[in-house]
């Protein structure tokens, strides 16, 4: 979310940015001395070293080569989206990282205020975040010995995590520092929603040649293609009709969001066959629909 939307589930806002910009400077007033302490911010090896070189985005109309020159602007979610197609059509296994990049805490049921640093404003009960003992009021000072600054530090680390694996977090609480261990299982983004952050409608046209589908009681609902002027599309979308429910793709059911559906094509090879189940005017239908 920009800074400062009126949205009260914002995640991020100028307040918090200028609390994390000072924090940076403190950081900066520290080194070299703290060196091995920001050593995870650089992160792994990525498969291309800028945007210009990964194979989804060569040829676009906004990318020049790699030269110092461009057209356009390359945004981070191109880049991001650009890099799980481009795997994807490598035949290279495609995880949850790429699909659900940079998770928010909520979904470990930590929750903390846009305004600060990383401060926990509510802990969901029951939730990861809890078993681990995080409270409302703590003050994240580190995790994985990542000193942290703001929620997007935290996401970073979280993104980078194996699962399944335990994170240490280091919290000030009051007057105290206490050293929690928070445990994340495998498949812990799917919890969470990543329609947000990566461009959803691009995967829902090339993927099911479909527009935003409704979720109704029974499955997914079909509403219709897309306009005309979308020429990145799967032809195969032409299958489906107005009205139709789709209850199960390849024995995937049952199916509560649009986000698990196209996870699971995406996760599938080029030139396979989704069998998708639909309820057409009362009665079961399959289509077969190919994947691009």
């Amino acid at each position: 979310m920009r800074a400062d939307h009126k949205d009260p589930q914002r995640f991020v806002s100028l307040a918090g940015l200028k609390k994390a910009l000072s924090g940076a400077l403190e950081l900066h007033a520290a080194y070299p001395g703290n060196k091995a302490a920001l050593a995870g911010k650089t992160g792994p090896a990525v498969p291309w070293a800028v945007p210009e070189e990964i194979p989804e985005l060569k040829g676009k109309p906004n990318i020049k080569p790699a030269d110092g020159t461009r057209a356009g602007c390359v945004h981070c979610h191109q880049a991001s989206d650009a890099t799980a197609w481009s795997l994807r059509n490598a035949g290279k296994p495609l995880g949850d990282a790429q699909l659900w990049p940079y998770p928010l805490p909520a979904a470990l049921g930590l929750h903390l205020d846009p305004a600060e640093r990383a401060s926990v404003t509510a802990v969901d009960a029951g939730s990861a975040a809890a078993r681990a003992g995080f409270q409302e009021g703590d003050r994240i000072l580190a995790l994985e010995g990542q000193p942290l600054l703001s929620i997007a530090d935290l996401q970073w680390v979280l993104h980078q995590a194996p699962e399944p694996s335990t994170l240490k977090a280091e919290v000030e609480r009051g007057d105290k520092k206490l050293a929690l261990s928070l445990k994340i299982e495998a498949g812990w983004r799917r919890s969470t929603a990543f329609s947000w952050r990566v461009m959803v409608w691009g995967l829902r046209h090339r993927l099911l040649g479909l527009e935003p589908l409704e979720v109704v009681d029974n499955g997914l609902k079909v509403k219709k293609q897309p306009p005309d002027w979308v020429k990145n599309r799967n032809p195969d979308g032409a299958l489906f009709k107005p009205g139709d429910v789709i209850v199960e793709v390849d024995g995937l059911r049952p199916l509560r969001r649009e986000d698990d559906l196209l996870a699971h094509l995406m996760k599938k090879a080029p030139g396979s066959t989704a069998l998708v189940s639909v309820e057409r005017g009362g009665k079961r239908e399959t289509l077969k629909l190919r994947m691009p």
